[in-house]
């Protein structure tokens, strides 16, 4: 019989998507695809930021910035994951053998529930991104012809050598948009969710040691190394985990502040204009899953603190006391050790946790208060 695995299918099928699952056919043609798409969209829009800079009203020129900022931010992640692919491998490989190794001793069927947990809330988290999208398509069609222009919107203002108003040009581009924002909140998605579905897997493999320490009547040798080792081995997967997600932490960080701010900003003015519903519905969803996206990777950071926590708990309540004086000493290092915490951080600066999360919000809000003062 196969045993259970905690990789959520969803995931493989979006890093299959974005090719870097392992094994994906062509990823040279994947990287091709991306870059080259990005490139031509991300010109075309920051071009149009720069050239209107003068023209635009503050609203516009930050609606502008709010979608562009998010494509850099999928670009990024994109360029660390292919930076990292190999540490991706060796995250993903280690989840596979664990879930095989380790079935065995899983009394309580952790790694059945927990696969179970993973897909589905990995496949809501890709999801609402999508979702998203097509509530900014809706929002950017139910604006055409609010503001008494004959000219038709696009999903979002790019600067393009030819006339988009004339048919069929105009459909092709918004179709063209309109795909790459789905690619893109997909992209988007999917890096969160894979980093949801590690660390749940790392909290259930934490889980099925400290079982198999507080289910014995009396600790032996065998039992006491075989704890020891598995701390050991699941300190350096939340290594992996920390390399391979910190920098997109670190970019998470900067542009997520700065796009709620944006977000949050657009939808306080559009409240009191008249002709401001398009506008929340193309925002409000976009904003809840930007916050949604800090959120999960602060959670991260602190489920995996959490966790480690517990491991210095089922040492010090298992029956130590039986253990000769040498053995009980090698648990009061797993103490030491687990009491330090499992640590994601960003980029090295500070670590992701709820405290981190509040941050974002407060200094986002702090800059939406500056905009309406400008405004």
């Amino acid at each position: 019989m196969k045993s259970p695995s905690t990789i959520s299918r969803s995931v493989k099928c979006g890093l299959h998507f974005v090719g870097i699952w392992p094994g994906t056919p062509c990823p040279g043609l994947h990287k091709f695809c991306w870059v080259t798409f990005m490139a031509i969209f991300q010109t075309c829009q920051y071009k149009y930021v720069i050239t209107h800079y003068e023209c635009d009203s503050l609203i516009e020129m930050i609606d502008n910035l709010s979608i562009a900022m998010p494509f850099t931010l999928v670009c990024i992640k994109l360029v660390v994951a292919w930076l990292n692919h190999g540490v991706l491998s060796d995250i993903l490989s280690t989840m596979e053998e664990d879930c095989q190794k380790y079935a065995v001793i899983d009394t309580n069927n952790l790694i059945s529930k927990t696969s179970r947990l993973s897909y589905r809330l990995t496949s809501v988290v890709i999801s609402l991104y999508v979702v998203s999208a097509t509530f900014y398509l809706a929002g950017a069609l139910t604006s055409q012809g609010t503001n008494g222009s004959t000219s038709r919107n696009l999903l979002w203002n790019v600067d393009l050598p030819f006339d988009t108003n004339e048919s069929p040009i105009y459909e092709l581009v918004v179709t063209a948009e309109f795909l790459h924002q789905v690619s893109s909140a997909i992209t988007f998605g999917v890096f969160g969710a894979l980093l949801l579905m590690v660390v749940l897997h790392v909290g259930c493999q934490i889980d099925i040691m400290c079982q198999g320490l507080t289910d014995i009547c009396r600790i032996d040798d065998k039992q006491l190394r075989f704890f020891v080792s598995r701390h050991q081995e699941i300190i350096v997967f939340t290594q992996r985990i920390e390399q391979f997600f910190t920098y997109i932490s670190l970019s998470q960080l900067v542009s997520n502040t700065l796009i709620t701010c944006c977000l949050g900003f657009i939808m306080i003015v559009a409240l009191t204009d008249e002709n401001g519903l398009p506008i929340l519905i193309k925002s409000v969803m976009f904003y809840i899953v930007i916050c949604l996206e800090a959120f999960i990777y602060c959670f991260a950071g602190e489920y995996l603190n959490k966790k480690s926590k517990l491991i210095a708990d089922t040492a010090y309540k298992s029956l130590w006391y039986d253990l000769q004086p040498d053995e009980s000493r090698v648990l009061i290092l797993v103490i030491l050790r687990s009491q330090k915490g499992f640590t994601l951080t960003f980029g090295k600066f500070s670590n992701l946790s709820y405290e981190s999360f509040t941050q974002i919000m407060k200094g986002s809000a702090s800059y939406v208060s500056v905009l309406l003062a400008l405004s």
